[in-house]
């Protein structure tokens, strides 16, 4: 059940208000001996028990009814994935032709080379769409999906390995999506000041007999060593003001989740390990 809301929450409190009150008040009146006939406490005393019990009644079935509109939400989210990997898969048909055409076009003008640096464009997202088609979660895939189409927009080339299906995860595909988010756009920032052809990041998804490991790395500059444990920390940043709560969120979640995270540079790659569902802690 989701935690309680703030009108769920105050509905609780004057429920229990209440009957607190009520009870204070019997119980004066019944130390003081006043005049009040015995019959006429104990009968408000029923009034007000019985509204407690209805309160927390209409506060039980206020909590189902929140928990499905939870549902419903989290439902169009999955459905808009999915709606965006099918926009991605219907694209990659429409563009094939046209790739063809402009292949055969190159090979028919001698220009071999330039055939073979586009195929290679090409084949590249098409492998993407293949890879990310493995994850159980469209939420995830489609994340990776706009991802990889932001590091082509910025010429950074973008490794992937997909060796698991994330059948057994025990985080939420939001909060994963948290994670390799701001793994993605720290990765990508980090290369950015990079020539072009020295931009590269690469993300690996893979898994053992206990865990799921994540590994996001850059080709940008290593860091330090004595800063390794201080880029976790909220407020820390080597970007500037008001940064710096990225990797922080990241660790947050993480170990929510009995996860851990670690860095190793150079090159820099941080690598999450999750547990999977059922796995010994």
């Amino acid at each position: 059940m989701s935690a309680l809301s703030f009108p769920n929450y105050l509905m609780a409190v004057l429920s229990l208000g209440q009957a607190l009150l009520i009870t204070v008040f019997t119980q004066y009146l019944v130390y003081f001996k006043t005049s009040i006939p015995l019959s006429w406490i104990v009968l408000v005393d029923i009034v007000v028990f019985g509204n407690t019990i209805l309160g927390f009644i209409l506060l039980r079935k206020s909590l189902v009814v929140e928990e499905q509109d939870n549902l419903i939400r989290q439902q169009a989210r999955h459905i808009q994935d999915l709606e965006e990997m099918i926009r991605n898969i219907r694209a990659q048909r429409h563009d094939f032709i046209s790739h063809l055409q402009a292949v055969y076009g190159m090979l028919q003008m001698g220009k071999l080379e330039s055939a073979r640096e586009y195929l290679a464009e090409v084949t590249g997202d098409i492998r993407i769409l293949t890879q990310t088609l493995k994850l159980k979660s469209p939420e995830v895939a489609a994340l990776v999906q706009q991802k990889a189409a932001l590091a082509a927009n910025r010429n950074i080339s973008f490794g992937l390995v997909i060796e698991t299906d994330l059948s057994k995860l025990t985080v939420r595909p939001h909060n994963l999506n948290r994670i390799l988010g701001n793994l993605l756009d720290n990765a990508m920032e980090a290369v950015m000041f990079l020539a072009t052809k020295d931009r590269y990041v690469r993300l690996e998804i893979r898994e053992d007999e206990q865990s799921y490991i994540l590994s996001v790395g850059n080709s940008g500059p290593g860091i330090r060593e004595d800063l390794r444990e201080k880029i976790f920390e909220p407020g820390f940043s080597t970007k500037g003001e008001n940064r710096g709560l990225g990797l922080a969120i990241v660790r947050e979640i993480v170990q929510q989740h009995g996860g851990k995270i670690r860095v190793s540079s150079p090159p820099t790659i941080f690598t999450v390990t999750l547990p999977k569902a059922g796995a010994e802690q």
